[in-house]
């Protein structure tokens, strides 16, 4: 069964990250899908991206990547460990697309509905 106040954290920390991470003027698309069996939360912004080395220690705690927040925000570098381990317990899973540095940045978050 879906926690609506953990996954709403979710949400506000991906859509927050994409806000954080992306340049004045840029676009950010967010979608919700129902996929049947699954929700699909989708965030692509146009900023300023990320490397493989990034990619792959996204959601380990304490990670500060080569992005740095564009209007001086603060970083913890625990959020998306957090909302890792939030997805996980619901039986989901997350991930992030990007074609490298300046190129933007796609997360995608599944997670099974009461049906599946």
């Amino acid at each position: 069964m879906l926690d609506e106040e953990r996954f709403m954290q979710v949400v506000d920390n991906i859509i927050g990250n994409a806000v954080k991470y992306s340049y004045e003027n840029s676009t950010i698309n967010v979608s919700l899908k129902n996929m049947g069996n699954t929700l699909l939360f989708t965030v692509a912004d146009q900023g300023q991206g990320l490397t493989q080395a990034d990619i792959q220690q996204l959601f380990q705690q304490f990670k500060r990547l080569s992005s740095v927040p564009t209007g001086s925000e603060h970083s913890s570098g625990l959020g998306l460990h957090i909302v890792k381990q939030i997805v996980g317990l619901h039986g989901g899973e997350i991930w992030a697309e990007s074609e490298g540095k300046d190129k933007g940045t796609t997360f995608f978050v599944e997670i099974p509905t009461a049906d599946a």
